[in-house]
């Protein structure tokens, strides 16, 4: 469950979004920005599950060049122009690239060099595009002798079931029940958790914004509520409509994360502000 800061964090955000730019009702984009800490521990459990369903990975695309080698005579009988040999040759080295680039991307993770997470995002489709072409080259082979048809067959069903693993990471969510993506289901379901809460309680807020404001007016007597930072005005009505509507709530509690919520946000000079409002709202 997402915790009662994230939540009013999140709610300030999309006050001030909302209230900024009355078009931008927190989309994609924004809630991309408020989850990025929690989006960059997702993608790197992300690179952590990977990394362990393609253990072996590399040492196959090895064995799939060694078949190339054994298999030569076969494929060049069955093209004597050589294309099929140099079709053979360019995916066996896409497969090792993207096998040698998985253990990469572990390694780029560990070092924290940045860039990684656009690495994943790129690696992680490549594997449809490659199934794509084994099916391809099935099909040119079919002519081989049994024995070199086989030992292509056994190699790329192996790289199959790789695959399945990849899309597994890809999509967690289209696996609800597989043990390995626990950690991921957590975090993504955290993530929707605070989207629901934060959305709830900013719409809370919006629906009382014109009683609100009248008590941040009324208690702002010397600073004209036109010329509160929206930051700070994001702030003072969420805490005010807290105190406001939220009797079992302590008001000391609301004003007190407020503060907290202000100098995260904006400063000192804002948090000093900020509690001198709503302890005259508290009060009123």
């Amino acid at each position: 469950m997402a915790s009662r800061r994230l939540v009013r964090q999140a709610a300030v955000q999309l006050l001030y979004a909302r209230f900024a730019s009355p078009k931008d009702q927190g989309g994609p984009e924004f809630w991309r920005l408020v989850n990025d800490r929690a989006a960059l521990d997702f993608d790197r459990t992300r690179v952590k599950v990977l990394t362990h369903f393609q253990q072996g990975r590399e040492v196959l695309t090895e064995k799939l060049r060694q078949v190339l080698t054994e298999c030569a005579a076969a494929i060049l009988a069955a093209d004597p122009t050589e294309k099929l040999a140099r079709d053979l040759k360019t995916f066996s080295a896409q497969e090792h690239l993207w096998a040698e680039n998985c253990g990469n991307l572990n390694r780029l993770t560990k070092a924290d060099t940045g860039g990684w997470r656009h690495e994943l995002e790129k690696l992680l489709p490549e594997t449809s595009e490659l199934y794509q072409t084994r099916v391809e080259i099935l099909q040119r082979i079919e002519g081989f002798p049994p024995p070199q048809y086989k030992k292509f067959t056994d190699i790329f069903e192996k790289l199959d079931k790789y695959d399945a693993r990849v899309r597994m990471v890809h999509f967690p969510e289209n696996y609800p029940d597989q043990r390995d993506l626990d950690h991921l289901h957590r975090i993504s379901r955290e993530m929707k958790e605070l989207e629901k809460e934060a959305i709830k309680l900013a719409d809370h807020v919006e629906a009382e914004v014109a009683t609100i404001d009248e008590a941040i007016d009324g208690a702002s007597a010397n600073f004209d509520i036109e010329r509160i930072s929206k930051v700070d005005l994001a702030i003072l009505r969420l805490a005010g409509w807290e105190i406001m509507k939220l009797s079992d709530l302590d008001a000391a509690i609301s004003i007190n994360e407020a503060v907290d919520l202000a100098h995260s946000f904006s400063g000192a000079e804002s948090a000093s502000f900020v509690n001198g409002v709503l302890d005259k709202i508290s009060k009123s």
